[in-house]
Parts: C-alpha cells; sequence; structure tokens
C-alpha cells in the first residue's frame, strides 16, 4: 500500500515524489537533483506525515545543495498560493 500524507487542509492523498520534482525544479534545481531529492525523501516518508514535514526537508536538502533554490521555494509557494 503506498504512503498516505496529510496534506495541509487534513485530506490525506498518496505520497507523489513528482510533485517533489515539480517543485524542486521549478526553483532552479537540475532534474538530476530535484529526482536525488525526491528519492531521499520517499525513502525517509512514512504513512500519514504531514505535507509540512515534507516541505521543511525539501527545503533544508535544498539549502544545504544552494541556498538560493531555497529561497526560490518560498517565492514559488507565494506565486502558486496566488494563482487560485
Amino acid at each position: 500500500m503506498a504512503v498516505q500524507v496529510i496534506k495541509k487542509d487534513g485530506k490525506a492523498e498518496p505520497f507523489q515524489r513528482q510533485k517533489i520534482i515539480k517543485s524542486c525544479t521549478a526553483v532552479g534545481a537540475p532534474v538530476d537533483v530535484a529526482a536525488s531529492i525526491a528519492d531521499d525523501i520517499e525513502k525517509s516518508a512514512r504513512d500519514q506525515m504531514p505535507t509540512s514535514e515534507i516541505r521543511a526537508m525539501v527545503l533544508e536538502k535544498l539549502g544545504k545543495i544552494r541556498s538560493e533554490w531555497a529561497k526560490n521555494w518560498e517565492k514559488y509557494e507565494q506565486t502558486k498560493g496566488q494563482k487560485k
């Protein structure tokens, strides 16, 4: 059975590594780096893990590689929220 993550609104959905890859590449990370981050997160993901924890893990990994990407993530999230 797939690992379920808990979104901000409380709904559960299957873990989707592609969402991590898409977000990482949107902030400037190359696809291979984004895929490596997604792989690491997927290995440590647990059932019912909140997406806020996943976000924190991604930001930490991005920041360790290139701090600019972590800053870009914050900007990306702000514009993503405005599209709705």
